[in-house]
């Protein structure tokens, strides 16, 4: 429609081959692929099998940047892995089966459109240590730490290689316990930059733990620093077994924080936020914010993130007293995290909660031990600590979902005038057809949407142009038959986009909207506008504002076919994928070459009476579809016209809704009904109570696309006499 020519453009694809070593393995699951930081794939793949990447939009399609698209073969590494086959037929024979290592391999992957560079993947996936404790590796859904600790330190490939009998499995697994009833699970990836002493310590850091070897047993022995123990039988350390006090202090309030923030990893996004806890009574009196930032990579809660800021904010906002002491051999079996009880009468201390911080056990020779301890406020709060609010920022940017709602509509003469040329339309067949689309925006972030269509005996769809999305609303009451409305609307989208003066459909019924009012949601229309007759229409019919928004097919259908179209949603993250549009048809009806039914139809010279007596004129005005083309024209507009050829039928139903009689091939703009006709039609020896006309244009047999319907009662003598007795 319109006959311009259309450009071409001409771009790349590019696939690839690839094989992707991610980390040790095997692995619990494969959960999720991203490249270029988009999701091209989720699932829950448990063992080594082959994926189906299904994401061609990922990055605009190929319109822009491609997507990705393929067979991607996910290699956990078992023990029992074989060599890839594509990887045997690429590069050759013999090959390595990469047992022990999780990877990719991409088996000639459609990667990208129009931009020959990787972007870069990466996998997210699942493992907890299961070898040991299984019962307790997992807490919903992340690692165990204590599991993570013990095997750091047996694993003998990555790790340091210990044997399991110099683990203390008692303390092991008294911690896993804690941390499980805590739920305190966590979400870490080693990479060897680091030294695996390095992520020990990262992972002790992050669940307040103590790492030591037993001097009995010379075991590793794990400990957690918490509020687990009875005050009353710690043991003392005091002038009797207390060798010399070497310094003994208590940090000032200028000396603390009452600021901590931490920064932990989202869940979902598996990017870096943070929370913030303050101690208001510490900022009074020090009269500043006085700041400290941690990071816990491993945190992937909220809830847990916010339990660990207070434990840490209460460690460093309170001024603690530190102590060095030097003690006898009393106190062999004090390890690092014990926790003792300092009394010193000449400091006026007593019972006072230290915590072991570090210790040195002395020599053979020399058999004091020293101890350096801090004042005990750790302990993680067992109190429900109110989650972080969400982000009040969404994602302005959605992914591109099907446009909704959507309506297909056959192209009025109306719009084809308009679009085409005078030479064009010389060219017009009468047998011509084409297709218009309406669709709503189904997200505030979405652009327009790309219209594929293809009859429904085609195998293929074919893009046939972009469209706009149509503002639309929906009745908020009902609609009778008139030829001036004013109605009130809701459920509006794009709203704000129409203009006065354009056509709207309402229903079926092309509607002029004269006036529009935002504020009480209201606006006044023009019934019956082109090709359509005023009707009633119910509460929730919805009204579509189809002037400059339109979706237009070019191509040209024939009368009967069925045309399926399918509009894919085109957001800043893509384009809705074909498979996934929903499809909607049509059959041709060779609209545009249809007569215009006649307008400003009127009984005994009243617009859709109610009620009408005695002998019935039946009038109307001639219409032009071919002169029609400047401006829309009303109901109540005189004669236009009109098209050669045109004559009109009316008929006439009585009360049971019978045919009575028949007038066809007129020519003028007024047919009388007497009621001496009426009541010979109507067999009943009297008029019929209530009458329904029809009033449609007839061209050579070329029927006008609506009709007129009035329904209205009679009155007169003997005819709802007690109803209309004083006139009508």
């Amino acid at each position: 429609m319109g006959g311009s020519s259309k450009s071409v453009t001409v771009g790349y694809r590019y696939y690839l081959g690839m094989h992707l070593a991610i980390c040790h393995g095997p692995v619990d699951a494969v959960t999720e692929i991203q490249v270029g930081e988009r999701q091209a794939w989720s699932g829950n793949l448990t063992a080594s099998g082959r994926i189906t990447v299904n994401a061609p939009e990922l990055f605009g399609g190929e319109k822009r940047e491609g997507g990705i698209s393929g067979a991607v073969d996910a290699a956990f590494g078992e023990s029992t892995q074989g060599a890839n086959d594509y990887l045997a037929s690429t590069i050759g024979t013999p090959q390595p089966a990469y047992r022990g290592l999780l990877s990719l391999i991409l088996r000639q992957v459609y990667i990208a459109a129009n931009n020959p560079y990787i972007k870069p993947w990466a996998v997210r996936v699942k493992r907890c240590f299961r070898a040991w404790y299984s019962t307790k590796a997992e807490i919903s859904g992340a690692a165990n730490p204590a599991h993570i600790l013990y095997e750091c330190l047996t694993n003998s490939a990555w790790g340091m290689g210990y044997p399991t009998v110099s683990i203390d499995d008692a303390s092991f697994k008294a911690v896993a316990d804690t941390l499980s009833s805590e739920g305190f699970g966590l979400n870490l990836i080693w990479l060897q930059q680091s030294t695996i002493e390095q992520f020990v310590r990262e992972v002790l850091d992050h669940i307040g733990g103590v790492l030591t070897t037993s001097p009995s047993t010379g075991r590793f022995v794990l400990k957690l620093v918490r509020a687990n123990y009875a005050v009353a039988s710690l043991p003392v350390l005091d002038p009797t077994n207390v060798i010399e006090l070497e310094s003994f202090q208590r940090a000032a309030w200028g000396e603390t924080t009452n600021e901590l923030v931490l920064i932990y990893t989202k869940s979902d996004t598996f990017k870096e936020t943070s929370i913030t806890v303050q101690d208001l009574a510490n900022i009074q009196a020090q009269g500043a914010v006085v700041s400290q930032t941690r990071r816990y990579p491993g945190i992937t809660s909220d809830a847990l993130a916010a339990r660990v800021a207070m434990r840490d904010l209460a460690a460093v906002s309170t001024p603690l007293a530190k102590v060095r002491l030097k003690v006898n051999r009393r106190a062999w079996s004090l390890t690092p995290g014990d926790v003792f009880k300092l009394s010193w009468p000449t400091l006026g201390i007593e019972n006072l909660v230290m915590r072991i911080a570090a210790i040195d056990g002395g020599t053979l020779t020399q058999g004091a031990i020293g101890i350096d301890a801090v004042e005990d406020v750790f302990g993680l709060p067992q109190a429900s600590y109110t989650a972080p609010q969400p982000p009040g920022w969404t994602d302005p940017v959605p992914a591109p979902s099907a446009t909704t709602p959507r309506r297909l509509v056959e192209a009025p003469y109306w719009d084809i005038a308009r679009a085409m040329t005078a030479s064009e339309l010389a060219y017009l067949d009468a047998t011509d057809c084409y297709l218009q689309t309406l669709g709503g925006r189904p997200a505030s972030g979405a652009l327009n949407y790309d219209l594929y269509s293809k009859t429904s005996s085609a195998s293929t769809y074919n893009l046939r142009g972009q469209g706009e999305f149509c503002p639309h609303a929906v009745l908020a009451v009902d609609v009778g038959q008139a030829v001036t409305s004013t109605i009130t609307y809701n459920a509006q989208t794009d709203i704000d986009l129409i203009t006065v003066g354009g056509y709207a459909y309402l229903d079926d019924e092309v509607v002029a909207v004269t006036a529009i009012n935002t504020t009480t949601k209201s606006l006044t229309v023009n019934r019956g506008m082109l090709d359509t007759v005023p009707v009633a229409h119910a509460t929730g019919s919805r009204i579509w504002f189809a002037d400059g928004f339109q979706g237009v097919d070019p191509t040209e259908y024939a009368a009967g076919e069925t045309v399926n179209a399918r509009l894919l949603t085109v957001t800043g993250k893509g384009t809705l994928a074909l498979a996934s549009a929903p499809t909607d048809s049509l059959a041709m009806n060779r609209r545009q070459n249809r007569p215009y039914p006649p307008g400003n139809v009127k009984i005994n010279n009243v617009a859709y009476p109610a009620v009408a007596k005695g002998d019935l004129v039946i009038s109307w005005a001639h219409r032009d579809r071919l002169s029609q083309t400047v401006s829309l024209v009303p109901q109540t507009n005189g004669n236009i016209g009109p098209e050669a050829g045109v004559t009109y039928t009316l008929r006439i139903y009585g009360e049971a809704g019978s045919l009575r009689r028949t007038y066809s091939g007129l020519t003028g703009t007024s047919q009388t009904y007497t009621l001496a006709d009426d009541t010979a039609d109507s067999g009943l020896g009297r008029p019929n109570a209530r009458l329904r006309i029809e009033l449609e244009s007839n061209r050579s047999g070329v029927i006008s696309l609506q009709k007129h319907s009035v329904a209205f009662e009679r009155a007169g003598y003997g005819l709802s006499y007690d109803k209309y007795y004083g006139g009508i």
